[in-house]
């Protein structure tokens, strides 16, 4: 009796462990938000838009400096977009990333594009990839969530 007993409440553990450790490990999980057509869309139009801004700058930045002003304030709405919407932290982190004057992105590719007026065609051209595969990163992402009628 005092066998059947103990391996009643073995048995007991070992459910409860399997259930702490499901739930801990669904916890610590990073959850991530569903497909948004919107900053999907958004983020395919500012795509669009940097990579033509960048194939002009050869030319001189004042004589595009109202479409790189526009173009940065697309950045910081689909940043804000990004940041408001729930369970969205990588999203939002990669559109942090792209706007940020300070790193080599299209916020920085601004920025260095404004303080020497014209680019090398070289250096538009490697900073052309870079940027691009940055924008197909953050556009990857947003196709790849799971879409609302996808959801159980």
């Amino acid at each position: 009796m005092l066998q059947t007993f103990t391996n009643h409440i073995g048995r007991a553990q070992k459910i409860a462990t399997l259930i702490v450790f499901g739930v801990l490990l669904t916890a610590c999980a990073p959850s991530i938000s569903q497909f948004n057509e919107t900053a999907y869309q958004q983020a395919v139009q500012i795509k669009v838009k940097s990579m033509s801004l960048i194939d002009k700058a050869n030319e001189p930045y004042s004589v595009h400096e109202e479409a790189a002003v526009q173009l940065k304030q697309d950045l910081l709405t689909a940043y804000e977009y990004a940041k408001g919407r729930p369970k969205n932290e990588i999203s939002t982190r990669q559109w942090e990333i792209m706007v940020d004057a300070e790193r080599n992105l299209m916020g920085g590719f601004l920025v260095r594009w404004k303080e020497q007026e014209t680019l090398s065609p070289a250096f538009i051209g490697e900073y052309s990839k870079v940027i691009a595969d940055a924008f197909d990163t953050i556009i990857g992402l947003e196709s790849g969530k799971i879409k609302p009628d996808e959801v159980e």
